[in-house]
């Protein structure tokens, strides 16, 4: 039986509007609302192709629900209501698919510290001391995200407004990673996410929910403000840094450290300045400057690799043993293959239907 739940979901998904199908389709926005209102079922074959479902995915029953108050976006206020949709039904997305990895293979466990009484710059050395990290600058973070139990995805959205977000599904925490961002913005981003699932543990449950967007303003802005503080904190230790002390700084310079902690040109300026090693003046009248007329806020000099999921890269390889290809995976859960390679940093690609790591 037709669910009109399912095709509200697949509107959000694709970022389409009811008028947008009715145009696709070739009837009236009336039929499209009455679809959605349970008045009259369409044809499902001519809805799956139009959308890119599997017409069983229109019958099957009311998937889990993130409502737009369980993540934080950072643009909430800015950000166009169909790319929240959009970004919520992907991590919806991610929970189908990671509940039937679940049921195949047995992944790592969460059980993330509560760092909540702490500021933030003392949560990132604290939970560095617990991974025994050391001040080490760390290689692959999406990786030692994964190895600690974190579910990490990417997202497909073409929304400068949505770098990332975080939520749990009971008590696994999910992170998503937009991945139309560089890779250093994204590692940052990665380590913004955790600092919310360790720091705002009184907002954020394990029930799904967030609480952040429903305090005011001034509350939201300053959780924002502590992550990104927690982030550049985790990435780029005080005294890691240090040992680069640079009595007279250089953009040159600037892009040998980069490489070194794995974060944006800008990034490192701004946490060599909170740390005073860079000055005021230096700061705002010579370096600011210079990143501005670089455009190195937009572009990124001496991009480093983006990192994938290492977790899937393995999957990947044990599913393609069994001869299960990401199309099977899709047919199972009435979804398109497309939807999943967005969802696991695009790292398969289809030949015959068989499963192949890209090198």
């Amino acid at each position: 039986m037709f669910n009109p739940d399912q095709l509200k979901f697949a509107l959000d998904l694709r970022g389409l509007s009811k008028a947008d199908l009715a145009e696709m389709m070739e009837v009236t926005p009336r039929t499209i609302t009455n679809y959605l209102k349970g008045r009259s079922e369409p044809d499902l074959k001519t809805l799956g192709r139009i959308l890119k479902f599997s017409p069983d995915f229109f019958k099957r029953d009311d998937l889990p629900v993130i409502s737009e108050h369980a993540v934080s976006f950072r643009s909430y206020a800015r950000m166009p209501a169909k790319y929240k949709k959009m970004a919520l039904s992907y991590g919806v997305t991610a929970f189908i698919l990671d509940d039937w990895i679940n049921k195949k293979f047995e992944l790592k466990t969460a059980n993330l510290p509560d760092l909540s009484s702490l500021p933030p710059e003392t949560a990132a050395q604290i939970l560095r001391l617990e991974w025994s990290l050391g001040n080490k600058p760390i290689p692959n973070l999406i990786a030692l995200l994964e190895s600690k139990g974190i579910r990490i995805f990417s997202i497909s959205v073409k929304a400068k407004e949505i770098d990332a977000f975080c939520v749990w599904n009971n008590s696994t925490p999910f992170i998503f990673l937009n991945n139309q961002k560089s890779a250093e913005r994204s590692r940052f981003d990665a380590a913004h996410e955790l600092g919310h699932l360790i720091r705002d543990t009184s907002s954020m449950k394990h029930d799904g929910s967030f609480n952040a967007n429903n305090n005011d303003g001034e509350d939201t802005r300053q959780i924002e403000k502590d992550a990104n503080t927690f982030a550049a904190a985790f990435l780029m230790p005080e005294q890691a840094l240090r040992q680069y002390q640079i009595t007279q700084i250089s953009i040159e310079q600037l892009l040998n450290l980069k490489a070194i902690f794995g974060v944006s040109i800008t990034a490192l300026a701004s946490r060599m300045y909170s740390l005073n090693m860079i000055t005021e003046w230096v700061y705002n009248r010579v370096l600011c400057p210079q990143f501005a007329q670089l455009k190195y806020r937009t572009n990124e000099p001496r991009p480093m690799k983006k990192e994938t999921s290492k977790v899937w890269e393995k999957l990947l390889l044990l599913l393609e043993e069994d001869n299960i290809s990401i199309k099977d995976i899709a047919n199972q859960l009435n979804i398109h293959e497309n939807d999943i390679s967005d969802l696991i940093f695009k790292l398969t690609k289809n030949s015959r239907n068989q499963l192949r790591v890209v090198k």
